[in-house]
């Protein structure tokens, strides 16, 4: 019944299969997730092989009752692509995310350096928890602000203005490297007040745009975590909202088990060898086995 939900059956077509009513095929239902182990749990319990780099993003979700979108916010463990925890709640405020690294650390995560998009709120909470880490600034999400900040989406006066910053997050580079295109970049349009401002802005900006030169592996992009957005959305679809908070929160948790326990088929470049395997099965501890991990988590 959980599978058949959770693949897009509704409780009124459960209860026709099972012959019994829809109210009934949901309070069985209800009893079934209530007693599923929370995604943290997982991870506080059989996980520990992380590489400490955490992708955090979300989604909003329509919950009836709400008159706007709830996020769900979560965390990718970046070398593993396990999903390591979740939390769900009415903002992406700070207290919030307070509660999702407090969590994090009392699960023993190693977290060493988090990839997220502009919300202060991200960092801050990160760093009251853990004092050391770094934070990346997602560069696509930094593009994006700069785009809307010139108005190229109605507007395409700054145009090449905008293909010359773009250089400047066009792969890994040094920071002697930025420095010496940023320096040229300014020079040609520092009679430009609002592209000045940018690339003031952009210099600022540089230790939080450039973090990934601290630590090796860190990603300068959010890209993994919004590919995992796109199958969530998609997922969303066919659910069309949720009755209530307690409902979508628990569907989420067996989202996010289901992702963490299927297996990787389409891994490119560096990732290659995560094919075949599923991320629960890349973070187990030695001491555990996949198929009786699997049995208890189910």
């Amino acid at each position: 019944m959980v599978t058949d939900h959770f693949l897009g059956l509704s409780f009124r077509s459960l209860g026709s299969k099972s012959e019994v009513s829809g109210s009934t095929a949901y309070r069985r239902y209800q009893r079934e997730v209530e007693n599923k182990l929370q995604c943290i749990d997982i991870t506080r319990l059989y996980c520990s092989k992380f590489c400490g780099i955490l992708l955090v993003d979300g989604k909003y979700i329509k919950v009836k009752g709400y008159e706007r979108k709830i996020p769900v916010i979560y965390g990718i463990d970046y070398l593993t692509h396990d999903i390591v925890h979740f939390v769900f709640g009415l903002s992406e405020n700070y207290q919030l995310l307070l509660k999702f690294f407090s969590s994090l650390k009392l699960a023993n995560y190693p977290l060493q350096a988090i990839v997220s998009d502009d919300n202060q709120n991200t960092p801050q909470a990160c760093l009251k928890v853990y004092p050391h880490a770094i934070w990346q600034l997602c560069q696509n999400h930094y593009k994006q602000n700069i785009r809307g900040t010139l108005g190229l989406y109605k507007d395409l006066t700054h145009f090449l203005f905008m293909k010359e910053v773009e250089t400047l997050f066009s792969g890994k580079i040094s920071i002697e490297d930025f420095k010496s295109r940023a320096s040229k970049i300014y020079n040609k349009y520092k009679n430009n007040k609002l592209e000045t401002q940018i690339l003031i802005d952009i210099a600022k900006r540089s230790g939080d745009l450039f973090a990934y030169t601290k630590l090796r592996h860190i990603p300068r992009t959010n890209n993994l975590i919004e590919s995992f957005n796109s199958h969530l959305e998609g997922r969303l679809k066919t659910i069309k909202g949720f009755e209530n908070f307690k409902t979508a929160k628990l569907w989420l948790n067996q989202y996010f088990i289901k992702r963490r326990t299927k297996k990787f088929t389409d891994c490119t470049k560096h990732f290659r060898n995560l094919n075949g395997k599923c991320s629960l099965e890349v973070t187990l501890k030695d001491s555990y086995i996949l198929k009786d991990v699997l049995k208890l988590i189910r």
